[in-house]
Protein backbone atom coordinates (compact mmCIF):
# COMPACT_ATOMS: atom_id res chain seq x y z
CA UNK A 1 0.00 0.00 0.00
CA UNK A 2 1.45 3.16 -1.06
CA UNK A 3 1.54 6.58 1.48
CA UNK A 4 2.83 7.27 4.53
CA UNK A 5 1.95 8.91 7.40
CA UNK A 6 -1.12 8.03 9.72
CA UNK A 7 -3.31 5.38 8.34
CA UNK A 8 -7.27 5.80 8.63
CA UNK A 9 -9.27 2.76 10.55
CA UNK A 10 -12.34 2.08 8.89
CA UNK A 11 -14.13 -0.25 10.49
CA UNK A 12 -17.03 -2.61 9.68
CA UNK A 13 -20.51 -2.62 11.92
CA UNK A 14 -22.01 -5.09 9.70
CA UNK A 15 -22.95 -7.39 12.28
CA UNK A 16 -23.74 -5.11 14.77
CA UNK A 17 -26.71 -3.56 13.03
CA UNK A 18 -27.76 -6.82 11.19
CA UNK A 19 -27.87 -7.85 15.32
CA UNK A 20 -30.38 -4.85 16.70
CA UNK A 21 -33.27 -5.87 18.16
CA UNK A 22 -32.41 -9.34 19.57
CA UNK A 23 -31.26 -8.16 23.09
CA UNK A 24 -28.16 -10.58 23.99
CA UNK A 25 -25.21 -9.89 22.10
CA UNK A 26 -23.00 -13.18 20.45
CA UNK A 27 -19.37 -13.46 21.93
CA UNK A 28 -18.35 -12.57 18.14
CA UNK A 29 -20.92 -9.59 18.86
CA UNK A 30 -19.16 -8.68 21.83
CA UNK A 31 -16.09 -8.32 19.77
CA UNK A 32 -17.23 -5.39 17.06
CA UNK A 33 -18.95 -3.88 19.87
CA UNK A 34 -15.63 -3.41 22.09
CA UNK A 35 -13.69 -2.24 18.47
CA UNK A 36 -16.48 0.28 17.99
CA UNK A 37 -16.19 1.79 21.91
CA UNK A 38 -12.35 1.59 21.33
CA UNK A 39 -12.31 3.70 18.10
CA UNK A 40 -14.63 6.27 19.28
CA UNK A 41 -12.80 6.45 22.67
CA UNK A 42 -9.72 6.69 20.70
CA UNK A 43 -11.24 10.02 18.72
CA UNK A 44 -8.94 10.00 15.76
CA UNK A 45 -11.04 12.44 13.35
CA UNK A 46 -10.57 10.45 10.08
CA UNK A 47 -11.74 6.72 11.49
CA UNK A 48 -15.21 5.34 9.88
CA UNK A 49 -17.91 3.00 10.22
CA UNK A 50 -19.10 1.20 6.96
CA UNK A 51 -22.25 -1.34 6.88
CA UNK A 52 -23.53 -3.22 4.28
CA UNK A 53 -27.19 -2.09 4.48
CA UNK A 54 -30.15 -3.53 2.91
CA UNK A 55 -29.66 -1.43 0.50
CA UNK A 56 -25.91 -0.94 -0.35
CA UNK A 57 -23.13 0.36 1.69
CA UNK A 58 -23.32 3.48 4.62
CA UNK A 59 -20.42 5.42 5.05
CA UNK A 60 -20.40 6.68 8.81
CA UNK A 61 -18.10 8.99 11.25
CA UNK A 62 -18.26 9.68 14.66
CA UNK A 63 -21.54 10.81 14.75
CA UNK A 64 -23.20 8.45 13.02
CA UNK A 65 -21.35 5.41 15.13
CA UNK A 66 -22.27 7.46 18.25
CA UNK A 67 -25.71 7.14 17.18
CA UNK A 68 -25.32 3.26 16.40
CA UNK A 69 -23.99 2.68 19.79
CA UNK A 70 -26.44 4.49 21.41
CA UNK A 71 -29.01 2.51 19.97
CA UNK A 72 -26.57 -0.72 21.19
CA UNK A 73 -26.86 0.60 24.74
CA UNK A 74 -30.72 0.82 24.67
CA UNK A 75 -31.60 4.31 22.92
CA UNK A 76 -35.05 3.68 21.37
CA UNK A 77 -35.19 3.09 17.51
CA UNK A 78 -38.05 5.23 15.24
CA UNK A 79 -41.32 3.66 15.14
CA UNK A 80 -41.42 2.72 12.44
CA UNK A 81 -38.70 2.56 8.61
CA UNK A 82 -38.41 4.87 6.20
CA UNK A 83 -41.42 5.42 3.45
CA UNK A 84 -39.45 2.90 1.08
CA UNK A 85 -38.84 -0.18 3.63
CA UNK A 86 -42.70 0.47 4.56
CA UNK A 87 -43.48 0.11 0.74
CA UNK A 88 -41.50 -3.33 0.60
CA UNK A 89 -43.21 -4.74 4.12
CA UNK A 90 -39.91 -4.07 6.29
CA UNK A 91 -41.45 -1.09 8.14
CA UNK A 92 -41.31 -2.29 11.75
CA UNK A 93 -38.81 -4.43 11.28
CA UNK A 94 -35.34 -3.60 13.68
CA UNK A 95 -32.45 -3.89 11.05
CA UNK A 96 -34.82 -1.18 8.60
CA UNK A 97 -35.59 1.00 11.05
CA UNK A 98 -31.91 1.30 12.67
CA UNK A 99 -31.02 1.86 8.98
CA UNK A 100 -33.31 4.45 8.79
CA UNK A 101 -31.50 5.99 12.40
CA UNK A 102 -28.21 5.91 10.87
CA UNK A 103 -29.08 7.24 7.28
CA UNK A 104 -29.47 10.87 7.92
CA UNK A 105 -25.55 10.61 9.57
CA UNK A 106 -24.35 9.12 6.43
CA UNK A 107 -21.35 10.58 5.29
CA UNK A 108 -21.70 8.42 1.50
CA UNK A 109 -23.29 6.05 0.38
CA UNK A 110 -23.59 3.54 -2.02
CA UNK A 111 -25.40 0.59 -4.11
CA UNK A 112 -24.47 -2.88 -3.70
CA UNK A 113 -22.19 -2.50 -6.92
CA UNK A 114 -20.76 1.30 -6.10
CA UNK A 115 -18.36 0.55 -2.77
CA UNK A 116 -15.25 0.66 -4.96
CA UNK A 117 -16.44 4.33 -5.96
CA UNK A 118 -17.62 5.38 -2.81
CA UNK A 119 -13.64 4.04 -1.25
CA UNK A 120 -12.44 6.16 -3.94
CA UNK A 121 -14.40 9.43 -2.90
CA UNK A 122 -14.08 9.29 0.61
CA UNK A 123 -10.27 8.27 1.26
CA UNK A 124 -7.66 9.40 -0.96
CA UNK A 125 -5.33 8.65 1.89
CA UNK A 126 -4.32 5.38 3.49
CA UNK A 127 -7.17 3.36 5.09
CA UNK A 128 -7.35 0.04 6.85
CA UNK A 129 -10.78 -2.23 6.35
CA UNK A 130 -11.13 -3.45 9.15
CA UNK A 131 -13.59 -6.52 9.56
CA UNK A 132 -13.97 -8.13 13.46
CA UNK A 133 -17.58 -9.95 13.00
CA UNK A 134 -17.53 -12.30 10.55
CA UNK A 135 -20.39 -10.41 8.03
CA UNK A 136 -20.00 -8.92 5.21
CA UNK A 137 -16.61 -11.51 4.01
CA UNK A 138 -17.81 -11.50 0.54
CA UNK A 139 -15.21 -10.86 -2.79
CA UNK A 140 -17.78 -8.05 -4.21
CA UNK A 141 -16.86 -6.23 -0.36
CA UNK A 142 -13.29 -7.10 0.66
CA UNK A 143 -12.25 -7.27 -3.30
CA UNK A 144 -13.18 -3.85 -3.57
CA UNK A 145 -11.18 -2.86 -0.72
CA UNK A 146 -8.20 -5.25 -2.03
CA UNK A 147 -8.42 -3.49 -5.63
CA UNK A 148 -7.90 0.53 -3.96
CA UNK A 149 -4.16 1.04 -3.94
CA UNK A 150 -4.63 3.20 -1.12
CA UNK A 151 -6.50 0.47 1.22
CA UNK A 152 -5.38 -2.40 3.10
CA UNK A 153 -7.55 -5.06 4.68
CA UNK A 154 -7.30 -6.96 8.05
CA UNK A 155 -9.80 -9.79 9.00
CA UNK A 156 -10.38 -11.14 12.69
CA UNK A 157 -11.04 -14.76 12.40
CA UNK A 158 -12.91 -16.00 15.16
CA UNK A 159 -12.30 -20.20 14.24
CA UNK A 160 -12.58 -22.36 11.49
CA UNK A 161 -15.01 -24.69 13.47
CA UNK A 162 -17.93 -25.17 10.44
CA UNK A 163 -14.97 -25.85 8.17
CA UNK A 164 -13.66 -28.75 10.11
CA UNK A 165 -16.39 -29.71 11.87
CA UNK A 166 -19.35 -29.84 9.42
CA UNK A 167 -21.24 -31.74 10.64
CA UNK A 168 -21.66 -29.37 14.21
CA UNK A 169 -23.20 -26.69 12.03
CA UNK A 170 -25.76 -25.51 10.30
CA UNK A 171 -26.20 -27.81 6.74
CA UNK A 172 -25.01 -24.89 4.29
CA UNK A 173 -22.97 -23.36 6.72
CA UNK A 174 -19.43 -25.00 5.86
CA UNK A 175 -19.90 -24.16 2.01
CA UNK A 176 -20.63 -20.61 2.83
CA UNK A 177 -17.51 -20.30 5.65
CA UNK A 178 -15.27 -21.92 3.03
CA UNK A 179 -15.78 -19.60 0.35
CA UNK A 180 -15.62 -16.69 2.79
CA UNK A 181 -12.38 -18.36 4.17
CA UNK A 182 -10.52 -18.22 -0.08
CA UNK A 183 -12.30 -14.42 -0.14
CA UNK A 184 -9.82 -13.48 2.96
CA UNK A 185 -6.71 -15.68 1.59
CA UNK A 186 -7.48 -13.52 -2.10
CA UNK A 187 -7.85 -10.24 -0.63
CA UNK A 188 -6.48 -9.76 3.36
CA UNK A 189 -3.27 -8.39 3.67
CA UNK A 190 -3.23 -9.51 7.73
CA UNK A 191 -5.65 -12.15 9.02
CA UNK A 192 -6.22 -11.28 13.05
CA UNK A 193 -6.29 -14.71 14.90
CA UNK A 194 -8.38 -14.78 18.62
CA UNK A 195 -5.77 -17.60 19.71
CA UNK A 196 -2.70 -19.93 18.79
CA UNK A 197 -5.72 -22.81 18.14
CA UNK A 198 -7.25 -20.50 15.31
CA UNK A 199 -3.73 -19.52 13.83
CA UNK A 200 -2.58 -23.19 13.98
CA UNK A 201 -6.43 -24.47 12.26
CA UNK A 202 -5.84 -21.85 9.91
CA UNK A 203 -2.10 -22.55 9.03
CA UNK A 204 -3.29 -26.53 8.63
CA UNK A 205 -6.25 -25.21 6.53
CA UNK A 206 -3.81 -23.39 4.49
CA UNK A 207 -0.87 -25.94 3.91
CA UNK A 208 -1.24 -26.08 0.50
CA UNK A 209 -1.96 -22.31 -0.50
CA UNK A 210 1.78 -20.67 0.18
CA UNK A 211 -0.51 -17.71 -1.21
CA UNK A 212 -1.85 -16.81 2.11
CA UNK A 213 -1.86 -13.76 4.00
CA UNK A 214 0.45 -12.76 7.19
CA UNK A 215 -1.16 -14.12 10.37
CA UNK A 216 -1.20 -12.50 14.30
CA UNK A 217 -2.54 -14.05 17.39
CA UNK A 218 -4.20 -11.30 19.29
CA UNK A 219 -5.98 -12.87 22.11
CA UNK A 220 -9.66 -11.04 22.98
CA UNK A 221 -10.41 -8.71 25.79
CA UNK A 222 -12.53 -10.17 28.83
CA UNK A 223 -15.22 -7.80 30.09
CA UNK A 224 -14.56 -7.98 33.56
CA UNK A 225 -17.56 -8.40 36.08
CA UNK A 226 -17.32 -7.54 40.00
CA UNK A 227 -16.67 -10.81 41.47
CA UNK A 228 -19.50 -12.60 44.13
CA UNK A 229 -18.97 -11.88 47.40
CA UNK A 230 -21.93 -13.72 48.97
CA UNK A 231 -22.25 -17.56 49.47
CA UNK A 232 -21.84 -20.14 46.40
CA UNK A 233 -24.43 -22.26 46.25
CA UNK A 234 -23.13 -26.16 45.97
CA UNK A 235 -25.88 -27.41 43.76
CA UNK A 236 -26.00 -24.29 41.59
CA UNK A 237 -24.63 -25.87 37.93
CA UNK A 238 -24.34 -23.25 34.88
CA UNK A 239 -23.89 -24.21 31.59
CA UNK A 240 -23.93 -21.29 29.40
CA UNK A 241 -24.15 -20.91 25.08
CA UNK A 242 -26.23 -21.54 22.32
CA UNK A 243 -28.04 -24.02 22.38
CA UNK A 244 -26.50 -26.70 19.41
CA UNK A 245 -24.84 -30.02 18.89
CA UNK A 246 -21.35 -28.20 19.45
CA UNK A 247 -22.09 -27.31 22.95
CA UNK A 248 -22.50 -30.81 23.74
CA UNK A 249 -25.81 -30.34 25.64
CA UNK A 250 -26.65 -33.90 25.25
CA UNK A 251 -24.19 -35.37 27.31
CA UNK A 252 -24.75 -33.15 29.93
CA UNK A 253 -28.26 -34.19 30.15
CA UNK A 254 -26.68 -37.85 30.20
CA UNK A 255 -24.90 -36.30 34.01
CA UNK A 256 -28.21 -34.95 34.98
CA UNK A 257 -29.83 -38.61 34.61
CA UNK A 258 -26.38 -40.57 36.32
CA UNK A 259 -26.96 -37.98 39.27
CA UNK A 260 -30.21 -38.69 39.61
CA UNK A 261 -30.41 -42.37 39.82
CA UNK A 262 -27.01 -41.92 42.68
CA UNK A 263 -28.33 -38.94 44.87
CA UNK A 264 -31.55 -38.67 46.86
CA UNK A 265 -33.66 -35.34 45.69
CA UNK A 266 -32.75 -33.30 48.31
CA UNK A 267 -29.04 -33.65 47.70
CA UNK A 268 -29.29 -32.82 43.86
CA UNK A 269 -27.75 -30.69 42.10
CA UNK A 270 -29.62 -27.55 39.74
CA UNK A 271 -28.78 -26.86 36.17
CA UNK A 272 -29.44 -24.01 34.91
CA UNK A 273 -29.39 -24.12 30.98
CA UNK A 274 -28.50 -20.27 29.68
CA UNK A 275 -28.51 -19.19 25.94
CA UNK A 276 -30.66 -18.74 22.87
CA UNK A 277 -31.99 -22.10 20.65
CA UNK A 278 -29.61 -22.30 17.42
CA UNK A 279 -29.56 -24.91 14.90
CA UNK A 280 -29.60 -28.79 14.52
CA UNK A 281 -31.03 -29.50 18.26
CA UNK A 282 -34.78 -31.17 17.31
CA UNK A 283 -33.87 -33.91 18.79
CA UNK A 284 -32.36 -32.58 21.90
CA UNK A 285 -35.10 -30.00 22.43
CA UNK A 286 -38.24 -33.17 22.06
CA UNK A 287 -35.97 -34.92 24.80
CA UNK A 288 -35.62 -31.56 26.87
CA UNK A 289 -39.47 -30.68 26.72
CA UNK A 290 -40.18 -34.24 27.89
CA UNK A 291 -37.61 -34.85 30.04
CA UNK A 292 -38.83 -35.44 33.93
CA UNK A 293 -36.02 -34.03 35.43
CA UNK A 294 -36.91 -30.20 33.66
CA UNK A 295 -38.79 -27.78 36.08
CA UNK A 296 -37.45 -30.19 39.00
CA UNK A 297 -33.61 -30.12 38.48
CA UNK A 298 -32.83 -29.01 34.91
CA UNK A 299 -33.73 -25.21 34.47
CA UNK A 300 -34.45 -23.70 30.78
CA UNK A 301 -33.91 -19.80 31.17
CA UNK A 302 -33.25 -19.01 27.67
CA UNK A 303 -31.11 -15.89 26.43
CA UNK A 304 -30.12 -13.76 29.29
CA UNK A 305 -28.51 -10.27 30.06
CA UNK A 306 -25.16 -10.04 30.67
CA UNK A 307 -26.09 -9.04 34.33
CA UNK A 308 -28.43 -11.75 34.89
CA UNK A 309 -25.88 -14.04 33.36
CA UNK A 310 -23.15 -12.27 36.28
CA UNK A 311 -25.33 -12.88 38.91
CA UNK A 312 -25.86 -16.69 38.15
CA UNK A 313 -21.92 -17.36 37.74
CA UNK A 314 -21.57 -15.22 41.01
CA UNK A 315 -23.24 -17.71 43.08
CA UNK A 316 -22.74 -20.42 40.68
CA UNK A 317 -20.14 -23.36 42.25
CA UNK A 318 -19.17 -23.81 38.73
CA UNK A 319 -19.51 -23.43 35.17
CA UNK A 320 -19.75 -26.66 33.00
CA UNK A 321 -18.79 -26.44 29.38
CA UNK A 322 -18.28 -29.45 27.71
CA UNK A 323 -18.07 -27.98 24.34
CA UNK A 324 -16.15 -30.09 21.11
CA UNK A 325 -15.07 -26.99 19.49
CA UNK A 326 -13.96 -23.83 20.17
CA UNK A 327 -11.88 -21.01 18.96
CA UNK A 328 -11.77 -18.83 22.24
CA UNK A 329 -14.38 -19.65 24.42
CA UNK A 330 -15.60 -16.77 26.69
CA UNK A 331 -17.91 -18.67 29.17
CA UNK A 332 -15.39 -20.52 31.36
CA UNK A 333 -12.20 -17.42 31.05
CA UNK A 334 -15.76 -15.15 32.60
CA UNK A 335 -16.74 -17.84 35.04
CA UNK A 336 -12.93 -17.95 36.47
CA UNK A 337 -13.21 -14.15 36.80
CA UNK A 338 -16.70 -14.68 38.42
CA UNK A 339 -15.58 -16.84 40.75
CA UNK A 340 -17.01 -20.37 39.62
CA UNK A 341 -14.79 -23.03 38.97
CA UNK A 342 -14.99 -23.97 34.65
CA UNK A 343 -15.11 -27.35 33.86
CA UNK A 344 -14.14 -28.38 30.83
CA UNK A 345 -13.89 -30.32 27.70
CA UNK A 346 -10.16 -31.25 27.38
CA UNK A 347 -9.61 -28.84 24.31
CA UNK A 348 -6.11 -27.22 23.54
CA UNK A 349 -7.64 -24.02 23.14
CA UNK A 350 -8.90 -23.84 26.96
CA UNK A 351 -5.61 -24.94 28.14
CA UNK A 352 -3.95 -21.93 26.41
CA UNK A 353 -6.53 -19.50 27.63
CA UNK A 354 -7.32 -20.89 30.92
CA UNK A 355 -4.21 -23.17 32.15
CA UNK A 356 -4.24 -24.53 35.41
CA UNK A 357 -7.56 -21.77 35.89
CA UNK A 358 -9.54 -24.74 34.79
CA UNK A 359 -10.49 -28.48 35.44
CA UNK A 360 -10.69 -30.91 32.19
CA UNK A 361 -12.58 -33.62 31.19
CA UNK A 362 -13.06 -36.03 28.72
CA UNK A 363 -15.99 -34.89 25.97
CA UNK A 364 -16.95 -38.74 25.30
CA UNK A 365 -17.56 -40.06 29.18
CA UNK A 366 -20.53 -38.21 31.17
CA UNK A 367 -19.33 -40.09 34.30
CA UNK A 368 -16.25 -38.43 35.17
CA UNK A 369 -18.59 -35.08 34.71
CA UNK A 370 -20.80 -36.91 37.16
CA UNK A 371 -18.53 -38.07 39.54
CA UNK A 372 -17.14 -34.42 39.74
CA UNK A 373 -20.21 -32.40 39.71
CA UNK A 374 -20.89 -35.40 43.14
CA UNK A 375 -17.65 -34.58 45.20
CA UNK A 376 -18.55 -30.61 44.91
CA UNK A 377 -22.53 -30.54 45.50
CA UNK A 378 -22.06 -33.31 48.33
CA UNK A 379 -19.00 -31.12 49.82
CA UNK A 380 -16.74 -33.50 49.37
CA UNK A 381 -14.56 -31.15 47.36
CA UNK A 382 -15.38 -27.83 47.63
CA UNK A 383 -14.65 -25.15 44.53
CA UNK A 384 -11.03 -26.32 44.02
CA UNK A 385 -8.53 -23.57 44.91
CA UNK A 386 -7.16 -22.49 41.52
CA UNK A 387 -5.33 -19.67 40.54
CA UNK A 388 -6.59 -16.84 38.50
CA UNK A 389 -6.57 -16.95 34.42
CA UNK A 390 -4.49 -14.48 33.00
CA UNK A 391 -6.64 -11.91 31.81
CA UNK A 392 -5.90 -10.14 28.57
CA UNK A 393 -7.97 -6.74 28.30
CA UNK A 394 -8.87 -4.83 25.56
CA UNK A 395 -6.26 -2.25 25.80
CA UNK A 396 -3.75 -5.46 24.94
CA UNK A 397 -6.00 -6.39 22.35
CA UNK A 398 -5.69 -3.29 20.17
CA UNK A 399 -2.00 -2.65 21.27
CA UNK A 400 -1.70 -6.27 19.37
CA UNK A 401 -3.37 -5.71 16.43
CA UNK A 402 -1.87 -1.94 16.38
CA UNK A 403 1.50 -3.58 16.33
CA UNK A 404 0.71 -6.21 13.78
CA UNK A 405 -1.05 -3.64 11.21
CA UNK A 406 2.24 -1.23 11.55
CA UNK A 407 4.23 -4.05 10.41
CA UNK A 408 1.72 -4.23 6.83
CA UNK A 409 3.06 -2.28 4.28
Amino acid sequence: MAGRGRVATWLDVTRLVSRTGRHVLTGVDRVELAWLRHLLTEGQPDTRFILRSTRGHLLLDHRGAECLLAILDGAPLPARADRLSQLVGKGSDPRHRVESALRPHALDRALPSGLRRLIARAAPAPLTYLNVGHSNLSLRTLGAYAAAPQARVAVLVHDLIPVLHPDLVAEDMPRRFAARLETIRLCADLVLCNSEATDDDLATYWRDRPDRPASVVAPLGVDLHPRGTGPRDPRHFVMLGTIEPRKNHAMMLDVWELLARDLPPERMPHLHIIGPTGWRVEALMRRLADHPLRGQFIHMHGPLSDAEVAAHLSRATALLFPSLAEGYGYPPIEAAVCGALPICSDLPVFRKTLGESAVYRSVTDAYPWSEIIKRHCLGIEILSVLPPPRITTWGEHHETVARALSGVA
